[in-house]
């Protein structure tokens, strides 16, 4: 079901030459046929088609699907019919040419797992809920919006023109909104691949399945550095409050929209405003409660803030995820980061990496990275025997600056293997051979050796400090948090970590075990035969919105 593509042509060019066959016994001895089981197939599949082995790189949260004439996004209005065969799809993984179906027994399990939750409000898909939804709802409506935003950044205040998506529902009155969603999207290395874009964006169309579908108004800001601002450098993880004033500032723009939609005039009773987000939107949407209750003059009137949930969001930067990225990740015994596969830990952090270092570069180091980054990272030259084709973009060699400053060009295959085999400061990170196995992950061999100084270290340190999450202006059980128990991508310890930092602050904590969530393999396709595994990452969204909706209904 949801996977992110990376694979795409690499390696194999390096497994194209084998050893000699050793061919000179004596005489021919029987052969016994030993059975294969379906793991020993995955594991053949990688050898045979490293490809279509090498996979699930966080592009965007979801399955790509077909590029649309307009990547632009255009003002569409979408059935509940069309919502509900669209997230079923997404939900069982249905593939006709596998022959997975509602009834396949994996598939039939998630939907009795999820539905015997009381976190999901029993959700039963079964039911047909969003074809069937107790409002009314006949469909959503999508349109893209641009404004203008000015955000707090390390030199000051700064302003871009920015863009994002709003999503209303259709066929029911102003009475019948429940409220208005600010969703905050997972990272994404397509900078096209945002809320402004329904067509091309199953992120966008999800939260109108779950959301729109239900009664919710939804707006989705694109970030800074997103959408029509790709050429800007995007504010990630580090400045989390960028995010959350860019939220407010969409609010305000489209409040005009919302009330002409729906008859809203003054004297009528304020819009519960509600906050969600995946990933780095995980952190952010916590981040806008906070922000918010720090900054009550900011938001207007015709909202009032009332509930937040984060998912699977990277809520502590400067122990967490900073240890994540630098420290050597295993999914071997005695584990510290709960993570899940091994070959998507290894395959994502030259990725993330490179997107926080070229955050922090700009906008806290003047753009100095020769001090930031390995240079033969940054500037996207490969290491033998990665072709250099694999990192270029749009067929050319470029910086790793460049390369992010595209208009709709997905980068993460080639970040990726501009980080194979990299070595500096002491550390070397895997190559192409060692990619899907290896736990010797640390990325120290992707920075300047100057980042890694006690005096430049520090100052890293302090932007991360300032990211980590801070809950104590939000109200008293003011907010949620939902994640996997094993998570490869943004690890589980954020979740504990809040939990047990905010214990006062959180109304509901959701930790979800992976293993009652079976997901279509991605190997499935190369071995001809439905083959499933338990949901990881890049899996969550279709679920974890379930529990998000469930609290918001609750209000």
């Amino acid at each position: 079901m949801k996977k992110l593509i990376i694979g795409l042509a690499l390696l194999t060019t390096l497994y194209g030459c084998g050893g000699s066959e050793d061919t000179s016994s004596s005489a021919a001895q029987p052969i016994t046929p030993v059975p294969v089981t379906d793991e020993q197939r995955v594991q053949q599949a990688m050898v045979d088609d490293p490809a279509t082995a090498v996979q699930l790189i966080p592009s965007k949260h979801l399955d790509p699907i077909p590029q649309s004439t307009n990547p632009r996004g255009t003002p569409m209005t979408i059935s509940v019919a069309d919502l509900e065969t669209a997230y079923e799809t997404l939900f069982c993984s249905l593939n006709s040419s596998l022959g997975v179906t509602k009834s396949t027994p994996q598939v039939a399990a998630d939907i009795q797992f999820i539905q015997s939750q009381s976190g999901t409000g029993f959700f039963d898909l079964n039911a047909q809920p969003i074809l069937n939804n107790p409002l009314g709802v006949t469909g959503v409506s999508f349109q893209p919006v641009d404004y203008s935003t000015t955000v707090p950044l390390p030199a000051g205040n700064q302003t871009f023109q920015v863009s994002g998506g709003l999503l209303m529902p259709v066929g029911i009155t102003k009475d019948q909104i429940k409220g208005v969603v600010v969703y905050f999207h997972g990272t994404t290395f397509n900078k096209s691949q945002v809320g402004s874009e329904y067509q091309n964006n199953n992120e966008t169309q999800l939260t109108a399945q779950v959301f729109g579908s239900q009664g919710y108004i939804v707006v989705i800001p694109d970030y800074v550095g997103q959408g029509v601002d790709w050429q800007d450098a995007h504010p990630y993880v580090l400045y989390p409050k960028v995010s959350a004033q860019t939220a407010v500032d969409m609010l305000t723009a489209v409040q005009p929209l919302i009330a002409s939609q729906y008859g809203f005039q003054n004297g009528d009773p304020a819009l519960k405003l509600f906050s969600a987000g995946y990933s780095e939107g995980g952190s952010y949407s916590l981040w806008f409660n906070s922000y918010l209750s720090s900054n009550p003059g900011l938001l207007s009137s015709f909202y009032v803030l009332t509930h937040s949930v984060g998912m699977e969001g990277a809520y502590n930067t400067s122990s967490i995820t900073y240890g994540y990225l630098f420290d050597d990740v295993s999914t071997g015994g005695g584990d510290p980061y709960n993570v899940q596969s091994q070959t998507l830990v290894n395959i994502v952090k030259p990725i993330l990496s490179a997107d926080a270092f070229l955050s922090y570069a700009v906008y806290s180091a003047s753009s100095d990275f020769d001090n930031i980054f390995n240079s033969r990272f940054f500037n996207m030259s490969t290491t033998f025997p990665v072709p250099q084709s694999l990192a270029n973009v749009n067929g050319s060699q470029v910086t790793i600056a460049a390369a992010f400053a595209q208009p709709d060009t997905t980068i993460a295959t080639q970040l990726l293997a501009a980080g194979l085999g990299k070595t500096a400061n002491g550390a070397s990170y895997p190559g192409p051979l060692e990619l899907l196995t290896s736990s010797s992950n640390g990325i120290s061999s992707l920075v300047s050796s100057t980042l890694l100084q006690p005096g430049p270290l520090a100052e890293l340190q302090q932007v991360l400090v300032a990211a980590d999450l801070d809950l104590s202006p939000c109200a008293n059980q003011g907010v949620s948090i939902v994640t996997l128990d094993e998570d490869s991508v943004v690890v589980p310890n954020n979740f504990d970590f809040i939990q047990a930092t905010y214990p006062g602050k959180i109304l509901n904590a959701y930790k979800i075990d992976h293993t009652q969530l079976q997901v279509l393999s991605p190997f499935s396709p190369k071995l001809g035969k439905a083959i499933f595994q338990p949901a990881d990452h890049l899996n969550g969204p279709v679920y974890e919105f379930l529990y998000a909706l469930n609290i918001f209904n609750g209000f």
